[in-house]
């Protein structure tokens, strides 16, 4: 009779599957609802009988049923926008612009549920951070925050970061960095990319750099838990100093990889290194590297740490070639 039982709330249970979204687990847990995202290896769905968002590591789901409209990233480069089900122990089937194949279930890097919800394509953070202390008056300021709209093809992403301290008897140090930037899918692992930046630093007496980026990347390590990009391009800058007489245009290449891990419990870690060799300067040569870790909280919240350094081999002012920036904050992230 327990066993009967036991069939006839998971036949129930499957049936629901034709109007929700459901994922069955490895203990045998079947939850129904409205599956958000899976993003770095973590699905966010929201239910009818909780007031809050599961989170549920993907490596734990065994079969998925999407009823909704959602873009598709798999693990080999390609993109679809449809609908996923599971066939097979393992083996799911996706159906998309009248096309139907099949994959195995951990090929899925990455979902979204798109339909006719514009907002519902878009991921964002935010964090800030304030330090204060009675001695000479200091205090200082840090925000940032990303915002990302993925797309079947393209995807478009801004972020912005400023650093403001003051103190007694210290000129002030300020630090402002954007960047907008447009990302179109080629074939397989490959895409092409756009971007504008603009950096201020008063540490290498910067009052602006702009910056315009063309250039080609590819996903040369790309899984459930972390992937490696790796991209090549031209970039050519508008400089503006403290000096009038040391603006100046520049053209150079851009070598640049980007390692994150986010299939690790609740920290992420984001890593990149950008080389910039002149072409139009002899000799100059510039660098950025960027390490980023983060914890997440429960509601969406997390904590953050963060550290920056520049690097000119020819600064507008001598002895002024480094910069380096750490920052830790408290933020909450838009899912």
């Amino acid at each position: 009779m327990n066993k009967s039982l036991f069939v006839f709330f998971l036949l129930i249970s499957f049936c629901s599957f034709s109007q929700n979204d459901s994922i069955k687990l490895k203990n045998n847990n079947v939850l129904v609802g409205e599956i958000k995202t899976l993003i770095n290896g973590v699905i966010t769905m929201k239910t009818s009988y909780s007031d809050k968002d599961f989170k549920i590591e993907y490596k734990e789901v065994t079969e998925i049923y999407l009823d909704q409209t959602f873009l598709i990233n798999l693990v080999n480069g390609s993109h679809y926008l449809g609908n996923i089900k599971t066939v097979s122990p393992g083996v799911i089937e996706i159906i998309s612009d009248g096309m139907t194949f099949e994959t195995k279930i951990e090929n899925v890097i990455q979902l979204k549920a798109s339909g006719n919800k514009f907002w519902n394509r878009f991921v964002g953070e935010i964090d800030l951070g304030f330090n204060l202390t009675k001695a000479n008056n200091f205090n200082q300021f840090t925000v940032s925050s990303k915002l990302k709209y993925v797309g079947k093809l393209w995807n478009f992403s801004g972020a912005y970061s400023s650093l403001l301290t003051s103190q007694d008897n210290v000129e002030e140090i300020k630090r402002v960095e954007w960047s907008l930037e447009a990302q179109r899918f080629l074939f397989k692992d490959y895409y092409g990319i756009s971007q504008v930046s603009f950096l201020s630093n008063t540490e290498q007496a910067l009052e602006g750099r702009t910056t315009t980026i063309l250039g080609i990347g590819k996903y040369a390590i790309r899984s459930n838990r972390l992937y490696l990009g790796v991209r090549v391009g031209i970039n050519y800058n508008i400089e503006n100093y403290v000096e009038d007489s040391l603006n100046k245009n520049s053209t150079e290449a851009n070598i640049a990889a980007e390692f994150n891990m986010y299939e690790f419990g609740d920290f992420r870690l984001i890593t990149d290194l950008t080389l910039y060799p002149s072409l139009s300067e002899s000799k100059r040569f510039r660098t950025d590297y960027n390490i980023d870790l983060k914890y997440n909280l429960p509601w969406d919240f997390y904590i953050k740490f963060d550290f920056s350094v520049n690097y000119d081999n020819q600064p507008a002012i001598e002895g002024n070639d480094f910069d380096y920036i750490f920052n830790s904050g408290f933020g909450w992230e838009l899912k």
